[in-house]
């Protein structure tokens, strides 16, 4: 994924400073951690726990299809935040603690704990209040996670068959000449030689007219 400057969020001053406030009473009721299957490249501990929430809030899997969490939606989109500018990596993280901040939840959501702790109603709940709100950086962070969360999910090989996606094409090497370079050269050979010309028709130095010499 490639994103310009401020790609991903374009939260203005208020949306800035409900970042800011949302920063205030993150020390009061920590999150629930996760442990990465994989060493973190972008995301904190604490934000990745957050993203696995909202992840598995979003795709909770049933009826045949996997969770988030069996398939490390998560893991997969640490790596790909990790691609993106440093100021939008940042935003992500500021937002995905204030879905997660208690203090923040019980003045905007009634929900007076942290989000990564709810229980998968409340989460629910709460996605749908960011999805709804009046404040525009809730909507905007909402379908930005949304966005992401979903197009990790189906994008993953597991869910090929699901989405009516036979997959990629097969571009494999059948047809392609043996890497072997003894092969190649010994073909080259008989193909020089006339080796392999079809029955019945002559070599291809054959075909070539002879200019007689004139005496």
């Amino acid at each position: 994924m490639s994103t310009s400057r401020r790609g991903i969020l374009k939260i203005g001053l208020g949306g800035a400073a409900l970042l800011a406030a949302g920063g205030l009473g993150l020390g009061l009721w920590p999150g629930a951690s996760r442990e990465p299957l994989a060493p973190l490249q972008a995301l904190s501990p604490r934000a990745f726990g957050v993203l696995a929430a909202v992840a598995r809030t979003f795709c909770p899997g049933g009826d045949g299809l996997p969770s988030a969490d069996e398939l490390d939606i998560a893991g997969a989109l640490d790596a790909t935040i990790a691609t993106l500018h440093p100021a939008d990596q940042a935003e992500l993280q500021q937002v995905l603690l204030l879905v997660d901040n208690a203090l923040v939840g019980a003045l905007l959501d009634g929900r007076p704990q942290p989000f990564s702790r709810a229980d998968d109603a409340t989460r629910r709940a709460t996605l749908l209040s960011w999805r709804e709100s009046r404040i525009p950086l809730r909507r905007t962070a909402y379908k930005a996670l949304r966005g992401l969360v979903m197009a990790a999910y189906w994008g993953h090989p597991r869910l090929y068959a699901a989405a009516g996606y036979p997959g990629p094409p097969d571009f494999g090497q059948a047809q392609a000449p043996p890497d072997d370079p003894v092969a190649l050269a010994e073909e080259g050979r008989r193909r020089l030689a006339g080796d392999d010309a079809p029955e019945g028709q002559p070599p291809a130095e054959a075909l070539d007219p002879v200019e007689e010499s004139t005496p």
